[in-house]
This record gives C-alpha cells, sequence and structure tokens, in this order.
C-alpha cells in the first residue's frame, strides 16, 4: 500500500445539458412541445418559432345549416362557489356583524364546499364566542348547493337528506349513527340492529349514491384538457397506413436577421454569447428531428408487432414489452419509455395512449399466449355478467379463466387487475334480494 498520483483512462456517459434536453423533448406531449418551444423564444432571441396557421387550413364556405350566431361566441363568465354563496347572503335579512362573519367563514370553504376550520380557531381570529361562529355555520348550510358548510361527508350527506321533500328516516338514522359500518358495507350487524331487511338497506345505498358528496363540484370551471393524436392509422385495402400529426406542431429555424447582426458583430463577448445561442438554436432543431425520429421508429415497430389490432379491433392485441421494441431498435428501454409517455394514436376503433399498446404475457393452456389487456377484459365482462346476489369470488374468476378461456393467471393477479379496474370485492359486489 502507498499512496502516489497516478493516471487512469476510463469511458463514462457524461449526461450534457443538450443530451438532458433530447431526452427531455423526447417525453414531452405535443402541448408540452408548443409550450416549450414558445418559451425558448423568449430566452432566445435566434431562435424563430413559427405558429401553424389553423384558419387557413380549417377555413370552408359557411352554409345556412351550419351558421353559428355571434354571441354563441362571447366568452361564458363562470361563477365561483364563493360568488354564488356571497350573492345569496346579500339577500338574507341579518345584521350586519353576523354578515361579516359569514363572509368571513365563506372565505375559509375549500373548492368542494366543505370548512375543515375548527369553531375554536375560526372565534378566536374574529375575537367572539364558538355559539356565534356555530350559528352562522348553519345559516351558511342553509344556501344552495345543498351540502355546503359541511365539515364531513357524513355531516354533508345529513344536510341533503334532511332538506329532502320527503323525509326519509331510516336513511338519516344509518348515516348519523351507522355511517363508518355503512360504508364498509357491514349491512348485517345494521339490519340486526334496527330490524330492517338488507334489501332495504341496499336500496338505501344506491339513493346515498345519487346524493353530491362534492357540493362545489359545479362550480369548479376547470381548464380544460385536450388530447392531440401524435398519430393517423389507417387501413387503405388491407394495408396499415401511418400519417405522424406534426404539421400542427410550431416550426422552428434560425433567425437570419439576428445571425447575420452575430457575423458583423466585433465584441467578443457578446459574439460568444450569440455564439452560445445559435448553437442551443441548433441543439434544439437537431433534438426535434430526433425526436421525430424516434417516435417513428418506435410507432413503426408497434404496427409490426400489433398488426391484427390495427385491422381487426383491440380483440386481438398481444402481449408486447418495452424491451422488446428497445431491441428491435437497438436501443434503451427506457428511450421507448420516454418515447410513448404522453403519446396519442388515432385508430379506426378510436383515440389510444402509445402505452396501450404495451401489456404483460400471459401464459394460456393454447399454443399462444394472451397479453394482460386481454385478461381484464375477459375480468370486466364476467364481472359485468354474473349474479349480482352470488357475485364471484376472485378463486372462481380464476377457475373460469382457466376452463373456459385457457388463461393461466393466480388468485394474486386476479386481485390486483380488479383494483386496476376500479371492481370491488366480492362481498362489496354483492345485492340482495326482497
Amino acid at each position: 500500500m502507498q499512496t502516489g498520483l497516478f493516471q487512469q483512462q476510463s469511458l463514462k456517459l457524461v449526461m450534457t445539458k443538450e443530451l438532458t434536453q433530447a431526452i427531455t423533448l423526447l417525453q414531452y406531449s405535443s402541448l408540452d412541445l408548443t409550450k416549450f418551444l414558445e418559451e425558448q423564444t423568449l430566452e432566445n432571441p435566434l431562435i424563430e418559432v413559427k405558429q401553424t396557421d389553423f384558419s387557413r387550413r380549417t377555413k370552408s364556405k359557411v352554409s345556412k345549416e351550419s351558421y353559428t350566431n355571434p354571441i354563441d361566441y362571447v366568452e361564458k363568465k363562470e361563477t365561483t362557489l364563493y360568488e354564488h354563496l356571497l350573492s345569496q347572503l346579500s339577500y338574507m335579512k341579518v345584521n350586519n356583524e353576523k354578515k361579516r362573519t359569514m363572509e368571513y367563514i365563506i372565505q375559509l370553504l375549500d373548492s368542494n364546499g366543505y370548512l375543515y376550520f375548527p369553531e375554536e380557531e375560526i372565534a378566536r381570529d374574529l375575537n367572539t364566542d364558538t355559539e356565534t361562529i356555530e350559528s352562522a355555520i348553519h345559516y351558511i348550510q342553509s344556501l344552495d348547493p345543498t351540502g355546503v358548510g359541511a365539515r364531513s361527508l357524513q355531516e354533508c350527506l345529513l344536510l341533503q337528506l334532511r332538506k329532502l321533500p320527503k323525509r326519509n328516516s331510516l336513511a338519516e338514522t344509518i348515516i348519523q349513527d351507522y355511517f363508518e359500518e355503512f360504508a364498509e358495507k357491514s349491512w348485517k350487524e345494521i339490519a340486526k340492529q334496527l330490524d330492517v331487511k338488507l334489501f332495504d338497506i341496499q336500496q338505501l345505498f344506491d339513493f346515498i349514491q345519487t346524493l353530491q358528496p362534492r357540493p362545489g363540484a359545479a362550480f369548479h370551471g376547470g381548464e380544460a384538457h385536450y388530447i392531440v393524436p401524435d398519430f393517423d392509422i389507417q387501413v387503405e385495402n388491407g394495408v396499415v397506413v401511418m400519417n405522424m400529426h406534426d404539421s400542427y406542431l410550431p416550426k422552428v429555424s434560425l433567425n437570419l436577421q439576428y445571425y447575420q447582426h452575430f457575423l458583423q458583430e466585433k465584441d467578443s463577448q457578446t459574439k460568444s454569447y450569440l455564439q452560445e445561442k445559435v448553437d442551443q438554436c441548433q441543439w434544439i432543431m437537431r433534438s426535434l428531428e430526433q425526436r421525430k425520429l424516434t417516435l417513428q421508429n418506435v410507432m413503426n415497430e408497434i404496427i409490426n408487432h400489433q398488426l391484427e389490432f390495427f385491422l381487426k379491433g383491440p380483440a386481438h392485441l398481444k402481449p408486447l414489452i418495452m424491451s422488446e421494441v428497445a431491441q428491435s431498435l437497438d436501443i434503451h428501454e427506457s428511450t421507448v419509455s420516454r418515447a410513448v409517455k404522453d403519446k396519442f394514436v388515432q385508430t379506426p376503433f378510436g383515440i389510444f395512449e402509445m402505452k396501450y399498446f404495451f401489456s404483460r404475457n400471459i401464459q394460456t393452456t393454447g399454443l399462444t399466449d394472451t397479453s394482460s389487456t386481454q385478461v381484464k377484459n375477459v375480468l370486466k365482462q364476467l364481472v359485468d355478467e354474473e349474479n349480482k346476489q352470488k357475485p364471484l369470488s376472485d378463486q372462481e374468476i380464476v377457475s373460469i379463466l382457466k376452463e373456459e378461456h385457457g388463461i393461466l393467471v393466480s388468485r394474486r393477479t386476479i386481485a390486483k387487475y380488479r383494483d386496476q379496474l376500479n371492481i370491488p370485492s366480492s362481498s362489496k359486489r354483492k345485492r340482495y334480494s326482497k
């Protein structure tokens, strides 16, 4: 053992800023990519982004049947829950002090209309007593929408039940005194204590589900989310044809006016800065081309593996994992994963995410295996068609899949697929007769 300075050669991959950017661009959706390019124009004066002119592409003759009233284009103003409650409060005959208290409490409601602040804390903030706060909350709970101002889901449901034109005493009793047992579907004990039939509780459960657990949900303006397919797959004379939808993406180029100024620049510091921006612009342009090529290659491989899907429909989806596509294209599996992230495909059978075409291999008793997606489709169909008074257990589903469909899966796999499909267990799917 001795200390000293030694030279050693080694090879390793260094994640440069440009490489990181190229990887990021690959996993961007079309909308995210457009937003990114618009941001880059603000940082780099040499990047010129030309937006697609949709008006020229969508321009058509307006017929009498397709005429739209210009008033339809006036922007609709969304009313918030806060504004809706305050407008009702303005018509209430209460003194100014109580009105100010109610206004303060209304500001504390969350977007769903719930109040999660303790009365003691509100009273301390307003320098008053809890009785005043409780009275103000009671007034707020009388406003529209019914259930607003509730401090829990239980109270929200009770408020709605108590405002029904025809009161249901059994429903109010169960929500008031047996809420947790009712939610967990522990109905036999409730039926025994209240001396009612399980069928009656089942009917109440169906009715409770028609109530609104989030009173303020109707006032969520929300931001519209659009799906822009990256590929359009059509079948023409039995041949699958792929078209990439990239014509609507902004076109990136080097701003020639700034570039010519750069060529004439004498100051070394300014010239160095402009050179950096030129390199950045050229790198983005190369990354966009590489992104396009990678997406096309991955989509071509998906078509090759899932040809029967595009010709015959979702029932013919085959098992496919990302490593198979990566091996065929001689790229890393993570590259395939980034390429299919947030990308969509328009097919003759609807719009699908690119990752939809990847599913695990499931063994069968036949010569060919099936995909996990196909197993989920069969599982959903079995549950939809089962006798709800005697729902199928996971083990019974395993047996049916093996005997009738030749699919070999474990009970644990069925339970996992149920969770992914939001299908409750057999005990919670059970229906009761009169």
